[in-house]
This record gives C-alpha cells, structure tokens and sequence, in this order.
C-alpha cells in the first residue's frame, strides 16, 4: 500500500503542485550561503514534500530544509540542477527518495522533470531483458558545469555527453539511455539518494572511488563517483580512477 502510494498518488500529486506552481517561476532567485543558486520555485517543492513526509512518519531531509539525518528518511533535492532551471534549459528535476534505512536496497526512489513530464520510479520495471552493453563503447553523461570548465577535456577517450541535474542523469541511466555516469565532485545525500535506488534496482552500482556504496548514511559522498554495472567498473575505473 505504501509502495503503491509513493509510485502512483505521490507522483499524480507532484505534477498537479507543479502545474500550480508554474506562474511562478521567475518571481525570485537568490543566493545561499554557499553561493548556490535558491528560487522560490526550490523552497515550494520542498514544503511541498516535506507535507507529504510528515503524512507519513518520515523524517525530512531536504537541500532546502536539512538539520539531522535521521531513518525512516525523506530525502529531497526539490529542484535539482537549479542553475539549469534558471536559465531555462529543461535539465533539472525534482528527486524524491524514501528510505525506510541507510541501505540503499530497501528505499524506494522517484525523479520527474516538469519541463519534459519524464518520470522514473521504482515501480517502473522493464518488461523486456536488454541486450548486453558493449564493453569496447561505453557511453556516459557527465556534468554541464564540470564539461564547460574542462574538468573532462584529459579523458578523451571516453565517449561523453554533458547533461545538466546529476538526479536527471541517474533517471536516464536507470532507464537505458546511457552506460554510466561520473561525477569529479562531490555530492550531497539529496543530490544521489533517488537516482542510486533507481539505478540499484536495475543491477547499476554507484562506486565512490574504488568502493561500492551499500548505504546511504553519509551526509556527502566524496569524487570520484561512478554509476554502472560491475561488468563495467573494470574499464571506467581505467579511465577516471587511474
């Protein structure tokens, strides 16, 4: 019941908020303490999640709103790839994660771009088995950010696509679109938590360097980070970790 809530009513909600909320965009961007980029748009999602949270007996964790982690967890980025967002590029999206414990095996995520309407959940599971990635081609998406100030320009080897919103990434590696991401900076718990579960479910691991991470208890997650199949750890790790 709880899982179907979060799959189905969760998400009908979540689109309904943001059509409601959409005349205001624009009205206000400001800047945080870290010099991060904030907008009304952010804080509306987050009590907007934070709401549904406390419907549910979860604590909140959200970039918005954040003091102690605490499980059972909800874990929101309300609108990740802000500065995608602000320049009007359809590149962010809100990431919702659940997690009844720090493992990463037992949450249930949920990521949805209202520019595009693109959702994954984790009730989203394939039908029909893949083919096999080819090793000798892996294609991956990698920050816009960390594309435009050349952090990538060494790995030319590597077949690479920027995207904005690393939520946004997780949810196209989850679905198929890609062979990895990677990431060569830090990450905060509410930037990964929903993207990790959904490419967990899928047989797709995130390595913090050469460690694969089982649990989610830590507040930041240190660079590099790799999210793949083990098959293909081996020649990523070659690449990004040598």
């Amino acid at each position: 019941m709880f899982a179907s809530y979060l799959g189905q009513q969760f998400i009908t909600d979540l689109r309904q908020f943001c059509g409601d909320i959409c005349h205001q965009i624009g009205e206000k961007t400001d800047y945080k303490s870290d010099n991060s980029l904030v907008t009304n748009i952010d804080i509306l999602l987050s009590d907007f999640c934070k709401n549904h949270s406390a419907s549910k007996g979860f604590s909140f964790y959200s970039e918005e709103d954040h003091s102690e982690l605490n499980f059972p967890a909800m874990i929101v980025d309300p609108l990740d790839g802000t500065r995608e967002f602000v320049a009007s590029r359809a590149e962010c999206a809100v990431s919702v994660a659940w997690m009844p414990s720090s493992k990463i095996s037992e949450g249930y995520g949920l990521i949805l771009n209202p520019y595009t309407g693109f959702s994954m959940v984790s009730e989203n599971k394939s039908n029909w088995p893949a083919k096999e990635m080819n090793l000798d081609y892996l294609t991956g998406l990698v920050s816009r950010s960390e594309w435009e100030s050349g952090l990538f320009k060494k790995f030319n080897q590597a077949h690479l696509a920027p995207r904005g919103s690393i939520a946004l990434k997780l949810a196209l590696l989850a679905a198929g679109a890609c062979d990895y991401v990677v990431t060569l900076k830090p990450k905060n718990i509410w930037d990964i938590a929903a993207g990790t579960m959904l490419c967990e479910e899928r047989g797709i691991h995130l390595f913090s360097g050469r460690r694969k991470i089982s649990s989610l208890d830590e507040v930041k997650y240190q660079a590099p980070m790799i999210w793949c199949k083990d098959e293909a750890f081996s020649s990523l790790s070659e690449i990004f970790l040598s």
